[in-house]
């Protein structure tokens, strides 16, 4: 049996801004300091997880006309707050190169490449 491959996950510096200035806030506001701290790391975590098997994600229709082939996990915390996060693979280098963690509740025109 062939050994899986394990890639290394990188969050983009524009991707974790975002995430810090967008996504962070709007926890902290609407769940408790407990389940803040949870809800956080649960959707690390679930980044973390395309470190195999990272073709698992469906393609990122808003972002077809780029090259990278982004693609996107879905992390969805409770029925009122889920989180796409996009990525794209660079399979040479054997790393997710993370660009988005996107609050579906969102309007999908304001999703960023990176």
């Amino acid at each position: 049996m062939a050994e899986e491959k394990i890639y290394k996950i990188i969050i983009a510096r524009p991707a974790l801004i975002r995430y810090q200035q967008n996504v962070l806030p709007f926890i902290y506001e609407n769940f408790s300091f407990e389940r803040a701290v949870e809800v956080n790391e649960n959707i690390l975590a679930k980044a973390n997880t395309l470190n195999k098997k990272p073709n698992r994600g469906r393609k990122e229709k808003y972002l077809e006309k780029y090259e990278e082939g982004f693609r996107f996990i879905l992390h969805q915390e409770t029925k009122h707050f889920e989180i796409k996060i996009i990525y794209y693979i660079n399979e040479k280098e054997g790393k997710v190169y993370i660009t988005e963690f996107f609050p579906t509740k969102m309007n999908p025109n304001r999703i960023k490449r990176a």
